[in-house]
């Protein structure tokens, strides 16, 4: 067993040799799509605490030259991660889409240059790469292996002695060199390589071989940008190259996480005691659309992450349990020994982990040095922190887990890891004796306070609202400061200097690329007798406006719900008088002018039967008298109460409801209420505004009667296993303004519609098109969000085809689509010579060249206006356009469009379509059939209050989960659904 002051693992002494294998004379080249190495005998074991994991050495007749019986590289590995590639690059031989190209560049609006944050490739060699196989066995389980063996002296001395030019190497499979050579064998002893003493039953001796597999030719990527020759293996070899170049030489000064570089000397600030933000660099090649100057930048951007501080492990786990734990105070070293012991289950009598416990699982993964060990940089990873029932009521902490030590005079002993720090190192455990240890995965465990926690490990989870609120304090910068960081960022990446770029013939331009853009017209936004011109200001006021269409039935059933004593009747009162009045003046329609108001009094475990009280005196018991709204006064901004108050009216009522804040109650703003008759208008079946003058008069963007699609999927937040939910947004009235959604679980981590699904909704859909406009659909724009390029096939291939299988089975008929998928997950920002009072580009902005692909029919479309920091513009890709639509059409139907949220007075920066199915699917997670007692997102205290009002059970009732293997053969539960009698599917109740 590995002792915590030992070695994680050590083999026999070797003959102290560098071994070099008989070669291979290099032959013709081959095919890139090498093999993978066998595992041979590299099997590792779980540990108990204390206990390292060991390999067991190779079999009988095991052949170390035996190199090539690895699987082909799968298609998600040829592709990568890192590079930003065209939908081009996802086509399998056996999906058949191909996307829409270009047809010509917008002609309308005011022609502007700006400058874009993407840095033109100048020259690239006309050479070939030599690519080289690096396989090792027995083929190590981790890749951290493979990097090691690389660095290793023996390795590099090797390299070093038959080429001066520098090798590129991804740090796994392959390494690039610009000329060939021979294959090359050498066995590495990793622990000869330490210093390490030999012992124990791991061998850490392995082979690798270095094999020419082939060329990548960098012609064929120019063959691809003029658009001489299709994507194919060749150009996506090249990408996969120039991706490994770009990063090499920085990822040997700073710390790589993706396609960002960090380093200490970076801008950081703190957000609290745990975590700490720091900008980093991101840099990726990217296709342009450019081509007479090669086609190739590189989209430089700040990065902004968050990480864990650097910290010893005592410290931030009294942090962790402090902030996350349910001890909202500050702790002792006694009062976290407390926390952290086992409780005991008072129905099972098993000892389960504690609260504060649990929430230490958030450290998993982190990275850390040892401070008994100075001399020692190595670093371990936090696999998790010990619990087994074995170890009684006070945990698996360093006085009870003990391990057999084998002492230099060859005796073996029992020793706890509390005596072996002291007997081995003279360390005395002062703070974390009577704390769990720390398991790592193969080093055996550590008490907590000889454990240093390093800088850059990142945090995976979501921040809390303090956290965010800092992290975007942080993070927001006006255009003028990101564009010096960004040039900052590009002296730091030093391309001018950069040994592996001249190597290879690459060379990239320190000038950020100017291009030609276009401001399109913009629109005017129609109310009923008033009109308005928001220009290049990207705002209106609502002050004499009357909404285009109020609600569709006047306002006769309606109530008002206080929590807990969060507004007094004065207030409510008030508030509800200046509702009635400006709502009017909008042209709502109100009736009952006295609504029926009342103070909730309730407490978690009580809060449903309170309200199915309050909603029986409103109607008498009468479902039919069921209240048209609901509005809610609540004392905070907790999502769970907000969730839950949702889902109870929506699925049990079918009622539609307003929350309200209780200090806008108290101060009832006549903006704040505006806004408020903005959201009830559409709740209400009404319409905000309109693009033309006279309601029902065509804005001319549609050629027959179409209908309007937005569809995204929301995946559960990291750390959480719940399911996928998918949303669907459709327009339902001839002039695209008000929508219908559907919503409901879509698989596990499952991006792409499924056929239930669209069977499901498309015909509801189309049926609600014809009620309202006794129109038949034509036409669909599809606008697709949530989708990077490798899933656009997919969206073809099986959303796309599926609704037009809905589609035709529901009419007979067949329909046009044109398919856009709308995204803001990239890094490309605009520079205006002359922007707004921030710097930012005006609404309108309309970008088709240099950050765009070469002959792909894309734009870049900055809709909104910034109220801080630098616009993000957003994407649209047509993958499909069967409607044909001229394309300044096309752009200026999207651009207009985004002045027609309903509860908006500005653009906003996505297309409706998408913005209102974004928020259906966040209002999905509200009807998720979970109790509230059982639901993860909710504080655990508040759902120990309703699980154990009464306090008679010690434990608390864990959250429903789902695991591994139970959602390899079961569908997600589906949504609760909306009690549908009240009709409420017919308004637009998300927003």
């Amino acid at each position: 067993m590995s002792a915590p002051g030992s070695p994680a693992g050590s083999s026999p002494k070797m003959s102290g040799r560098q071994v070099t294998l008989p070669t291979r004379p290099a032959g013709p080249p081959q095919s890139s799509t090498h093999a993978r190495a066998p595992s041979g005998a590299s099997a590792a074991s779980g540990a108990a605490p204390g206990q390292a994991r060991s390999n067991f050495p190779p079999p009988l007749g095991y052949d170390p030259g035996k190199m090539d019986t690895r699987a082909p590289l799968s298609h998600q590995e040829r592709v990568g991660k890192r590079v930003d590639l065209p939908a081009d690059a996802y086509l399998r031989p056996d999906v058949s889409s191909t996307f829409a190209t270009r047809s010509g560049f917008n002609t309308e609006g005011t022609s502007i240059s700006l400058s874009v944050n993407q840095y033109p490739v100048t020259r690239i060699a006309n050479m070939d790469v030599f690519q080289y196989d690096i396989a090792l066995s027995p083929e190590p389980t981790g890749g951290v292996v493979y990097d090691k063996v690389w660095k290793s002296k023996m390795v590099q001395q090797k390299l070093a002695s038959v080429t001066k030019k520098p090798w590129i190497y991804d740090g796994r499979k392959l390494a690039w060199l610009a000329q060939s050579v021979d294959e090359m064998r050498l066995m590495v002893d990793l622990d000869e390589e330490r210093g390490r003493k030999p012992g124990g039953e791991r061998k850490n001796v392995f082979h690798i071989t270095i094999r020419p597999t082939g060329k990548v030719r960098l012609q064929s990527l120019k063959a691809y940008l003029t658009k001489t020759a299709p994507w194919d293996n060749h150009v996506l070899e090249c990408m996969s190259f120039l991706d490994h170049l770009l990063r090499q030489g920085p990822s040997e000064r700073m710390k790589t996480i993706k396609r960002s570089f960090f380093h200490p000397s970076m801008p950081g600030r703190d957000l609290d005691l745990l975590l700490m933000a720091y900008k980093g660099v991101y840099a990726s090649f990217r296709l342009s659309q450019n081509v007479k100057q090669i086609g190739l930048g590189v989209n430089v951007d700040v990065s902004n992450q968050t990480f864990w501080k650097a910290n010893t492990a005592d410290k931030m786990m009294k942090y962790v349990i402090n902030a996350y734990g349910g001890l909202k105070q500050n702790l002792n070293d006694q009062m976290v020994t407390s926390a952290l012991k086992p409780l005991v289950n008072r129905n099972t009598g098993r000892y389960e982990q504690s609260e504060a416990m649990r929430s230490l699982r958030r450290l998993k993964g982190c990275r850390f040095t040892l401070v008994h060990r100075p001399n020692e940089t190595k670093e371990y990873k936090i696999k998790g922190f010990a619990f087994d029932k074995k170890y009684g009521p006070d945990g698996a902490n360093s006085y009870n887990v003990t391990f057999k030590w084998r002492k230099p005079d060859g005796t073996e002993k029992e020793i706890s890891i509390r005596d072996y720090m002291k007997e081995r190192y003279g360390y005395a455990l002062v703070h974390s004796a009577g704390w769990p240890v720390i398991e790592t995965t193969r080093a055996g465990s550590f008490p907590a306070e000889v454990c240093n926690i390093v800088a850059f490990n990142q945090y995976q989870y979501k921040l809390d609202p303090l956290q965010t609120a800092a992290m975007i304090k942080f993070a927001v910068q006006r255009p003028e400061q990101r564009k010096i960081d960004i040039k900052a960022s590009v002296q730091r990446l030093d391309w001018a200097n950069d040994k592996y770029l001249k190597a290879f013939g690459v060379s990239i331009s320190p000038t950020m690329a100017k291009t030609e853009a276009k401001i399109l017209r913009h629109p005017e936004v129609f109310f009923e007798k008033k009109t308005v011109r928001p220009l290049n200001t990207g705002r209106w006021d609502l002050r004499g406006a009357r909404f285009v269409e109020g609600n569709r039935e006047p306002l006769t059933r309606w109530g008002f719900f206080g929590l807990n004593g969060c507004v007094d009747q004065k207030a409510v009162t008030n508030f509800v008088n200046q509702f009635i009045n400006i709502y009017k003046g909008h042209g709502g329609r109100i009736t009952n002018l006295k609504p029926y108001m009342t103070n909730v009094a309730a407490n978690p475990a009580t809060l449903t039967d309170e309200l199915h009280k309050q909603v029986g005196k409103m109607c008498g018991g009468k479902v039919e008298l069921y209240p048209q709204i609901v509005f809610i006064a609540v004392p905070d901004k907790s999502a769970h109460l907000y969730e839950r108050l949702k889902k109870v009216f929506e699925c049990r009522y079918g009622i539609v409801t307003q929350m309200l804040h209780h200090e806008h109650v108290k101060k009832a703003a006549g903006q704040y209420v505006s806004n408020v008759c903005m959201k009830v208008n559409a709740k209400l079946g009404g319409q905000t505004s309109s693009l033309t003058a006279t309601k029902g008069k065509s804005h001319g963007f549609f050629l027959k009667p179409t209908m309007m699609i937005g569809v995204d999927v929301t995946h559960a937040s990291p750390g959480s296993d719940m399911p996928s939910i998918a949303a669907m947004c459709a327009s339902v009235d001839a002039g695209g303004y008000q929508y219908r959604a559907a919503v409901q679980t879509n698989g596990w981590h499952n991006e792409i519609l499924t056929n239930e699904n669209i069977q499901t909704w498309i015909p509801e859909f189309l049926k609600a098109y014809r009620e309202n406009t006794r129109l038949d659909v034509e036409h669909i724009y599809y606008f697709r969000d949530g989708v990077s390029e490798g899933q656009f096939a997919h969206v073809m291939d099986q959303e796309v085809a599926a609704i037009r299988k809905a589609f035709t089975a529901t009419t007979q008929k067949e329909v046009k689509i044109t398919v856009i998928v709308a995204t803001k997950r990239h890094h490309i920002r605009f520079f205006p010579d002359k922007g707004d009072k921030n710097g930012n580009c005006e609404p309108g902005t309309l970008v088709e060249k240099e950050v765009t692909h070469p002959f792909h029919y894309d734009f870049f479309l900055n809709s909104h206006h910034a109220l801080q920091g630098t616009a993000r513009p957003v994407h649209y890709h047509v993958l499909m356009d069967e409607i044909k639509q001229q394309v300044n059409i096309l752009q200026r139907m999207i651009y207009h469009q985004c002045y027609t949220f309903c509860r908006s007075t500005t653009p906003i920066s996505l297309h409706p379509a998408v913005y209102y199915a974004h928020l259906a699917g966040a209002r999905a997670r509200c009807h998720e059939n979970l109790d509230y007692g059982n639901n993860v997102r909710v504080p655990e205290k508040v759902r120990d209050q309703v699980n154990n009002p009464n306090n008679l059970v010690a434990k608390h009732q864990d959250p429903t989960t789902y695991s591994s293997d139970w959602k390899k053969n079961n569908p997600p539960p589906r949504l609760t659904p909306m009690e549908l009698g009240q009709k409420i599917h017919k308004t637009m109740w998300w927003v």
